[in-house]
């Protein structure tokens, strides 16, 4: 069956944004600068894959898309508050073509209550801060909504919130744990091992999530050992791994206007990635050393970091990142081998290959 990928993540991600443009405008909550911060991101758009995973795959299982919209929704708002945290530890000024949330605070602070600079900044980390908090909450009550307004069994919906707030949330701050422990550790410290299981812990997780509990719904069952449960949600995790691999080498060498995001902010940021070691593997002496002196130095001129993107493209770990990308795209495909032939079914296979193929 030939499915139009493109066109079906776009018709989700309409649906999806048009719900969040009427949430942010019933959304009442004080002051007026939180109330700004907390629909900031959701309604700068976006790919929405989380959701239209969720959604595929509680049709895959003979559930109607419709009945997974709420969690879908959900979990992305929860997807949203763990990149404004990110961003006020990476400190990051950009996201998806605007400014962060941190900075929105700073900007407020400093125009409208007359704090100084560094007051102002002070007040930005602490609104995103948050920010995350309340769209953490957010999520769980959207969650809630698939039993109080959807058809979804309180049983089922009771069980897709404790996946949320025990295996994921854990996984995933371990996740972030970890990628800020090894910005302080020399690269040849971390392995390209646990540079994998920081990604499936950040990244892929919450992709685990949407199809786990996509599946459950349309399947019925709180069993989160169901088989397609099971297979699903290693489909997704092994994705998202794939999706977190392109990422990284999109941050390197994808158009910034199309990224959302300033190039190179990894290396600035001093950022282990597969990318990364692979280079310093395969680079002379005096090249790696002039890498690592750039790597994590903030301070670095934009001719440096230009010169250690260049070093990074020509020892080929962008192509060896691409590779490894693809062979985990190749055994995402392997675990839903035993789902029933479906529409939906076609759709997560396509989904799962453009994850090696996307250019932003």
């Amino acid at each position: 069956m030939t499915v139009d990928l493109m066109s079906a993540l776009a018709e989700r991600e309409k649906k999806v944004s048009a719900f969040f443009v009427e949430e942010a405008a019933a959304y009442k909550t004080e002051p007026p600068e939180l109330k700004d911060l907390v629909y900031a991101y959701a309604n700068r758009g976006g790919k929405r894959l989380r959701p239209s995973v969720m959604m595929w795959c509680c049709g895959a299982m003979g559930g109607k898309e419709e009945d997974a919209f709420f969690a879908a929704c959900g979990t992305e708002l929860f997807h949203t508050w763990t990149l404004v945290h990110d961003d006020v530890i990476d400190n990051d000024d950009m996201r998806r073509n605007g400014p962060t949330a941190h900075k929105m605070g700073e900007s407020f602070a400093r125009a409208n209550l007359g704090f100084d600079n560094d007051r102002a900044k002070e007040y930005g980390v602490d609104l995103a801060i948050l920010t995350g908090d309340v769209l953490h909450g957010r999520a769980v009550e959207l969650i809630c909504r698939s039993s109080i307004e959807g058809n979804v069994s309180p049983e089922v919906t009771l069980a897709v919130v404790r996946l949320l707030e025990t295996k994921v949330v854990d996984l995933l701050l371990s996740g972030e744990t970890l990628d800020v422990r090894f910005e302080g550790m020399a690269v040849e410290d971390v392995s390209e091992e646990d540079i994998i299981d920081m990604m499936r812990k950040k990244t892929g997780v919450l992709y685990e999530f949407a199809a786990a509990a996509g599946a459950m719904i349309g399947l019925g069952t709180s069993d989160m050992s169901h088989k397609y449960v099971r297979a699903l949600e290693t489909f997704a995790g092994k994705c998202g791994i794939a999706f977190q691999l392109r990422d990284d080498i999109l941050g390197i060498a994808a158009d910034e206007k199309k990224l959302g995001k300033p190039i190179g902010s990894d290396i600035y940021e001093g950022k282990r990635t597969v990318i990364v070691r692979n280079a310093l593997k395969n680079l002379g002496a005096e090249e790696k050393e002039f890498l690592l002196s750039v790597l994590g130095n903030r301070d670095a001129s934009k001719e440096d970091a230009e010169k250690a993107i260049r070093l990074i493209k020509e020892s080929g770990a962008l192509d060896y990142t691409a590779a490894l990308a693809e062979k985990y795209v190749n055994d995402a495909l392997e675990a839903v081998n035993i789902l029933p032939d479906s529409e939906y079914k076609d759709l997560l296979v396509s989904w799962a290959r453009y994850m090696t193929g996307r250019t932003f």
